[in-house]
């Protein structure tokens, strides 16, 4: 089975071995896996593929019966019920039938989800047929399609596709260190049909130049080219992400330096987060509210990040630069310290899966990260008995010191809760005073390299 996608396969095959025929929307970000996990459901199925192209419904219904190799001046309903009764040995089988980016066909005439759903219903109780609908517009799907549906009294499956994991990456490619790992996900995280384009044996260097720095790379305009596609205001929008990679986190920064107004912002803001472009900073909820930094945004999506970060303020350079050049100059100085960025949702993950398995001194039921003013609690977990475990990561290099931990300490009065347990994470392990304080303090846990 596909690696890290059990449940979205298991939750599909139950959709399609259902007694009734059915409608499924498969939905998630560009990239997060949707066709891998679409090829991987229909393998060993009575299966139709229909693409939607930006057109009329009279062109995308004439190309659709063309390749279909029906008449050209067929109507929907016409293809939708030829695809049933077509393939003499399956005619009797139960048909899927794949349609992405359903959205297109959808948003260009009313006719489309008139025909389809009344297709789906004349055979519902036959059992003939289930009609998977895929779309990489999460925000479209969410508040706009969904919600159309239902007042219409339309019946359909919802799935999203959520990017995969760090460990189904680790299992993806057991055979590379967790180093080469860890630099892969901090440039394209979860993203899985993104992998095919990132040779994890490459090194570092040589995966950034392929793929976001030469004219021909998948990813060299990708920032831009996401907006552009479904953003009306696409150089407002790059003026706002170019600034959150700078480190302006903040409303108020981002009012400071674009010059736009903060209602305006706060609406860019609100979209650029509905596409899972930017996420709001959410600190885990303590009593010391008053120490909590609010209303602080960040880049979510890594290929973005990674775009805005480096390429999109050094264009000028780079449109005249040999692309080594250009990456020895611009992105080796910080890029070590720009993936080890990920290293706390590793932790996190490090933490969710021990859990789950028993093997932490509590059992916790709800966990987040908090930002303070003076720092930031990388993962706070708490249990049913309002114990608490507190989790700190090093992203730098050299190993984790009494310095840090004392600092640590700070941010753990300022959230004004008991640390029960403190988890010290540091690659390079901890220098001597902090394997002393460990030896002596049982609630003290430390994890290095060897750990992961």
């Amino acid at each position: 089975m596909l690696q890290g996608r059990s449940i979205e396969i298991n939750r599909l095959n139950d959709f399609f071995s259902r007694s009734e025929s059915s409608i499924v929307i498969l939905y998630g970000e560009q990239l997060s896996g949707i066709s891998s996990l679409v090829r991987e459901f229909a393998e060993g199925k009575n299966t139709t593929y229909l693409s939607c192209v930006p057109a009329s419904n009279k062109e995308q219904t004439y190309l659709w019966a063309r390749n279909l190799k029906m008449r050209e001046d067929s109507s929907l309903s016409e293809i939708f019920e030829g695809i049933i009764s077509s393939g003499n040995e399956h005619s009797l089988s139960k048909k899927l039938l794949v349609i992405s980016d359903f959205q297109l066909a959808y948003d260009a005439d009313e006719a489309f989800r008139r025909e389809l759903f009344a297709f789906v219903e004349k055979f519902r109780y036959q059992n003939r047929v289930t009609v998977l609908l895929t779309c990489s517009d999460c925000d479209r799907v969410l508040n706009h399609i969904s919600k159309e549906l239902s007042e219409e009294g339309k019946k359909a499956n919802y799935l999203k596709v959520n990017p995969l994991k760090y460990i189904d990456l680790v299992c993806l490619n057991d055979n590379n260190s967790f180093d080469e790992l860890l630099n892969l996900y901090a440039l394209i995280g979860g993203y899985q049909d993104a992998y095919e384009f990132f040779d994890a044996d490459l090194a570092l260097k040589r995966l950034i130049i392929r793929n976001f720095l030469e004219p021909n790379g998948m990813f060299r305009h990708y920032g831009i080219d996401l907006i552009k596609t479904v953003l009306r205001e696409p150089a407002c929008y790059a003026s706002i992400l170019a600034s959150l990679a700078e480190g302006r986190n903040k409303l108020n920064d981002l009012y400071l330096h674009t010059g736009f107004s903060r209602a305006k912002i706060s609406v860019y803001l609100k979209n650029l987060i509905n596409l899972c472009i930017v996420e709001k900073v959410q600190s885990f909820d303590t009593p010391g509210e008053e120490n909590t930094k609010k209303g602080m945004y960040r880049i979510a999506n890594p290929m973005v990040k990674f775009y805005f970060t480096y390429v999109y303020p050094n264009e000028s350079f780079l449109a005249n630069m040999h692309e080594e050049v250009f990456y020895n100059r611009f992105i080796a100085p910080s890029v070590n310290e720009y993936c080890m960025d990920v290293f706390p949702q590793v932790c996190e993950e490090f933490l969710c899966l021990m859990n789950e398995r028993d093997m932490l001194p509590i059992h916790f039921t709800k966990y987040g990260e908090w930002v303070g003013k003076i720092g930031t609690v990388d993962i706070i977990a708490q249990d049913a008995d309002r114990n608490f475990l507190f989790g700190f990561c090093k992203r730098g290099a050299g190993k984790y010191s009494l310095a840090e931990y004392e600092e640590a300490m700070k941010c753990v009065k300022e959230t004004h809760l008991r640390a029960d347990y403190v988890f010290l994470f540091s690659l390079d392990g901890f220098e001597d005073e902090i394997l002393d304080l460990a030896e002596n303090d049982e609630s003290i846990y430390l994890v290095d390299r060897t750990d992961f």
